[in-house]
């Protein structure tokens, strides 16, 4: 009886053993896109790829004034914003969020700050929070943005209203600086990150995390404060 046991014992083990093994190949072979992210500049070439499939890939873009994409998953950038890629494999689909930005008249530093930025594009909107990668809010954003830099700015968007940089035009504005918005009269309760080519990025809400918007996206502008001269 225990010789008995110990055999039926040692069958379940084994097949426990081989269920664990399959499911972890399973999910190392599972079908996905080699990149759900992807930051581009202007005019640039992406390439994505559907990995561990051999089915017929159908790729599209959610704008293509922002991004094109052919049948091999080959993106290129055609202006500055925001757009989704997808690729449909056997029915189910597999989105890339791939943000633009036009680098060419930027200094090095302003093209460090917007790149930093828009590698955040999709992430979540968390009313107070302390993460890029987690989430935070629009000051937030901003804040821990430069933050990377070695700048200290206000987490509040009436403290970067009021104490942060220099009052400038929107025809002076430059990429990095601070857009600012009133939705209750003269106070400051929102702010983005200009990025060029009259777009911001920004966290905007808890229902559309960071996300790109034009800089007139809603009637509340009431100006840019220049951080990097």
């Amino acid at each position: 009886m225990k010789n008995r046991n110990l055999v039926l014992f040692t069958l379940i083990f084994a097949i426990c053993l081989i269920a664990g093994i399959s499911t972890k190949v399973e999910a190392a072979g599972a079908v996905k896109l080699s990149q759900s992210k992807l930051a581009l500049g202007l005019e640039e070439v992406g390439q994505l790829q559907v990995l561990n499939t051999t089915g017929n890939v159908k790729w599209s873009s959610s704008n293509k004034n922002v991004v094109t994409v052919d049948d091999n998953g080959s993106i290129v950038s055609t202006g500055v914003g925001m757009a989704k890629v997808t690729a449909k494999v056997d029915g189910k689909k597999y989105i890339c969020k791939v943000s633009v930005a036009d680098y060419a008249n930027m200094s090095d530093e302003q093209k460090s700050v917007v790149s930093y930025a828009l590698q955040y594009v999709g992430n979540k909107y968390v009313y107070g929070g302390s993460s890029l990668t987690k989430g935070t809010d629009c000051s937030g954003f901003t804040s821990y943005t430069y933050a990377a830099f070695g700048y200290s700015l206000s987490r509040t968007p009436q403290g970067q209203w009021g104490a942060n940089g220099r009052n400038i035009t929107v025809e002076e504005a430059k990429p990095g600086d601070i857009v600012c918005y009133a939705s209750n009269g003269s106070r400051c309760s929102h702010v983005g990150l200009y990025i060029g080519n009259g777009q911001i990025i920004h966290s905007a809400n808890s229902r559309k995390g960071v996300i790109i918007s034009d800089i007139y996206y809603d009637n509340t502008f009431i100006g840019i404060k220049n951080v990097i001269d």
